[in-house]
């Protein structure tokens, strides 16, 4: 089973981490987040945990953590601007472009895709037009006012994201 719970404040960097732990107790019934590994390419995952997954994603105030017990997942969020007119071009693969309506909600949209299956696999997004388009594999597209997001998992996608309130902020670090 794969699930989203999402969070929203003014630094989503500083929101990922907290709305993981916060993600797990609700879901997973645990009191802490266990022990946190990366792999070679520097995917955060559960070492010893081989029946849980997790992936997060944030971008302006939002942040996203997605939650599988059914294999790998990906997550990605992204706000949703105007960017450079040849960005399409540059980053979709043919199969992406093909299709392509030319606005940046329907950009967004098939990016957040594509990032989302790139993190599942744990493969490199760059260059992202070398990544082909993701495979018809089990995702779930979502939107709301200014931004996309897209899950890439093992199982059926969940119908919505979970919004938290309350998720606080690591505070920045002092040096």
């Amino acid at each position: 089973m794969t699930v989203i719970y999402g969070a929203a404040g003014a630094d989503s960097r500083r929101l990922a981490w907290p709305l993981l732990s916060a993600a797990v107790r609700i879901h997973w019934g645990w009191d802490a987040l266990p022990p946190v590994g990366r792999s070679p390419r520097g995917k955060p995952f559960f070492p010893g945990l081989d029946g849980r997954w997790f992936s997060l994603s944030h971008s302006g105030g939002l942040a996203l953590c997605a939650l599988s017990d059914g294999g790998p997942v990906g997550v990605d969020v992204e706000l949703v601007r105007p960017r450079r007119p040849k960005l399409p071009a540059y980053v979709l693969s043919p199969g992406e472009l093909a299709p392509f309506d030319g606005s940046w909600g329907e950009f967004y949209r098939l990016w957040t895709l594509k990032e989302s299956w790139c993190k599942r696999e744990d493969i490199p997004l760059f260059p992202p037009r070398g990544v082909p388009a993701p495979p018809p594999c089990p995702h779930g597209c979502y939107a709301g006012e200014g931004w996309r997001a897209a899950v890439c998992c093992h199982d059926a996608p969940p119908p919505a994201i979970r919004w938290l309130d309350g998720v606080q902020p690591v505070p920045p670090a002092i040096s």
